[in-house]
């Protein structure tokens, strides 16, 4: 067995956690609710920390929890006394927003769900999907109905009354309109209509507390997409909407969350306060406030002086936090994917409209990284030993095909196997191919920008400079925001000659390559060179046969591995600094996009 595949089975087998359906109540699972289609018998939990180079200080990382049956309150929840301000030091989010349909998963991950709630809630322990607005939910045989039962006790804050099954229609309405650019408005317009009007005729009311969705093309993971593991859709109210239109949320949305919505300033912060009584678990802290800062030297600074209690700080600084008298949390699954986006990786059917004067490129067939032979050079320039000892002091596991994990469905132990022969770095190999190519000293542009979670983005784009540099290919770098490499490269198809760095989360391995490889309207990157990933997509997604889906994802899998369709680097723990004289416990599974999520639960120091 090859070094890698040792690593990893190491972490499979120090520390597994197994993996749930959807139950009846948030404390008890329950019986008669469709199974998860997320995770086999057993998932990683917190990834084994391997040994840090003895030149290198070890930091201890604290564990938040002991996982345990689902949101059980642990005995640091005995809290009787309430903190006061909670303040939360991030990387400012890609999008600005309070309406979930206006951005990334990320976006709406992290500034909508305080203050709204999903249908479907994600464990805090084991990641899995547990009734959140709904107490259970199940589809017919074909995957062509998702029926969700509803709680008939919820109000929305700001007195906008009770929450029943007609605002859930027009929540999932409002990711579809016109001017929506949320991560899921593709997906959700394949599956329930291009319209809001179309949407609320396919998202049934059946009575007040009962919803059906009538999907338009089979799907097995409707419960995952609707769940707050996915993050676009949050309940709104239906009745604000219907006296004060879009300003009204805009101004002061009404959600059924634990925390509520009470004012924001553009690039400075965010603020909530408690909400008393939630019927799943109302905050341990008065307000919650997440202060936006984009530079991680000045979010230590403020951590270290107590102007905020939590912290996302690049992994490198971890050891200056800890001598300070900070401590390092981590989350309770693996949470990070890192990988390099090869850009202009088309295949023919995507088509293109650039040479009709049109904005969308996509195929264009001169670009050098439609050679399988450039991409396997790019694969081999990369040191990803050096990059996990250097920027993330030894915590990754390795990641050998983007999208996947070994302990989800549709995993290949060939990959493993396989990976240092085909992906292991070899600089000397990667000028060859380039050679053989007939692309050698073509041009590339780095695009340097990064998202939460994952701190070390940009460093890890600047050392790839080099290495790829070192290979003889000709590399210039720009740092741009997330936001406009969404808007000006991969939505429009015009990564072209461009290699920039991503992140996704620990989920099915479909969501992933429907974002990343999919063609279509429901494909965001579209990095595939060979159309049988439409077709093998199509299989898994609509497939109610676990076999089945495995299998088509397994076989998707073998694509991407073997004709390289990106540069996976490493998994990685979301990790968070914090301050333990004034917070407690912080359990969150790590799995939900925006990785910083159950803030409800965190407790205040004792």
């Amino acid at each position: 067995m090859s070094k890698i595949a040792v690593l990893i089975a190491v972490a499979l087998t120090a520390a597994t956690v197994t993996i749930v359906g959807c139950g009846g109540a948030v404390e008890q699972p329950a019986a008669g609710v469709a199974t998860q289609p997320q995770a086999s018998d057993a998932a990683t939990a917190a990834p084994v920390r391997p040994s840090p180079l003895p030149a290198t200080p070890a930091v201890t990382i604290v564990a938040t929890a002991t996982p345990r049956p689902t949101n059980t309150p642990s005995a640091a929840q005995a809290v009787t006394d309430l903190g006061g301000r909670l303040r939360i030091a991030s990387v400012p989010p890609v999008q600005q927003l309070v309406g979930s349909w206006l951005g990334t998963t990320t976006a709406a991950n992290m500034q909508v769900r305080p203050f709204s709630d999903p249908l479907i809630h994600t464990d805090r322990f084991d990641g899995s999907l547990v009734p959140g607005l709904a107490t259970s939910w199940e589809a017919n045989e074909d995957g062509t109905q998702w029926t969700f039962h509803l709680r008939d006790d919820i109000e929305f804050q700001h007195g906008w009354g009770k929450f029943t099954a007609h605002d859930v229609p027009h929540s999932t309405g409002l990711i579809v309109k016109e001017d929506a650019i949320a991560s899921d408005t593709g997906i959700f317009r394949e599956l329930f209509g291009n319209t809001y009007d179309d949407v609320i005729n396919n998202v049934v009311v059946v009575d007040d507390n009962t919803v059906r969705y009538d999907v338009q093309v089979p799907n097995s993971i409707v419960d995952f997409f609707i769940s707050a593991q996915q993050g676009n859709l949050f309940m709104y109210s239906k009745a604000q909407f219907e006296a004060e239109g879009l300003d009204g949320y805009e101004a002061r949305p009404a959600g059924v969350g634990p925390w509520q919505f009470e004012e924001r300033t553009l690039d400075v912060n965010l603020l909530y306060s408690r909400v008393p009584d939630h019927y799943r678990r109302s905050p341990f802290f008065e307000e919650l406030e997440w202060v936006l800062i984009p530079e991680e030297n000045t979010r230590l600074a403020q951590l270290k002086t107590g102007q905020v209690q939590i912290g996302e700080i690049s992994r490198e600084l971890h050891i200056d936090a800890v001598g300070s008298g900070l401590e390092v949390v981590q989350s309770q699954l693996p949470s990070l994917q890192v990988t390099f986006i090869i850009g202009g990786v088309y295949n023919p059917e995507a088509g293109s409209e650039c040479a009709d004067g049109g904005e969308r490129c996509f195929y264009q067939p001169d670009e050098p990284h439609l050679d399988v032979r450039v991409r396997e050079a790019i694969n081999r320039a990369i040191n990803r030993q050096e990059i996990n000892e250097q920027l993330f002091d030894g915590i990754g596991q390795p990641h050998v095909v983007w999208g996947y994990h070994p302990a989800l469905p549709g995993w290949n132990s060939r990959w493993l196997e396989e990976h240092e022969e085909k992906y292991g770095f070899d600089p000397e190999r990667a000028r060859q191919l380039l050679k053989e190519s007939g692309h050698e000293g073509y041009k590339v542009k780095l695009l340097l920008t990064e998202l939460p979670g994952v701190p070390e983005m940009i460093p890890m784009g600047e050392a790839t400079y080099t290495y790829l540099t070192n290979v003889g290919i000709d590399v210039t770098s720009e740092a741009v925001e997330w936001s406009t490499y969404r808007a000006d490269y991969y939505r429009p198809g015009r990564t072209h000659g461009t290699i920039a760095a991503s992140r996704g989360t620990y989920r099915p391995a479909e969501i992933t390559v429907r974002s990343y490889n999919r063609s279509g309207p429901t494909g965001f990157w579209r990095t595939s060179v060979d159309p049988r990933t439409d077709t093998l997509y199509d299989l898994a997604t609509r497939s109610m046969d676990p076999v089945v889906k495995a299998d088509a994802l397994r076989e998707l899998g073998d694509l991407k591995f073997d004709l390289y369709s990106e540069a996976p680097i490493v998994w990685l723990p979301a990790q968070l600094v914090i301050d333990p004289r004034e917070v407690g416990e912080y359990v969150w599974p790590g799995n939900i996009n925006a990785s910083f999520t159950h803030t409800e639960y965190i407790t205040p120091a004792q």
